[in-house]
């Protein structure tokens, strides 16, 4: 029963990563592949759920997190959410002291 208990706590792990952080098959085999191949998806979660959460606060539109990152990667976000997400990396370059370039 433990052991049981053990694999499907695997499989939800392994089942959220290809929902959540959307890599639906592992392109390496060897624990190195494995290892860049989820922390690379785990930092693009990571940012993108920043980005949505800041300007979440500043944007009357609502939009769910996925529609977020569906119309953030097609380029079809509202105005209302460019120009909260810039506002929040102005301010995020303001507080930390880098300089944005090319910031379109």
């Amino acid at each position: 029963a433990d052991m049981y208990q053990q694999r499907w706590t695997v499989e939800v792990f392994f089942r959220w990563v290809k929902q959540y952080l959307n890599v639906p098959t592992l392109f390496g085999t060897t624990e190195n592949a494995v290892y860049n191949q989820l922390f690379a998806a785990f930092i693009a979660y990571v940012l993108l759920r920043w980005l949505y959460d800041q300007t979440k606060k500043q944007t009357n539109v609502s939009l769910s997190f996925i529609s977020f990152v569906r119309r953030f990667f097609s380029g079809q976000l509202p105005l209302d959410w460019k120009s909260g997400m810039a506002a929040a990396l102005f301010e995020y370059a303001q507080i930390y002291g880098r300089r944005m370039y090319n910031f379109g």
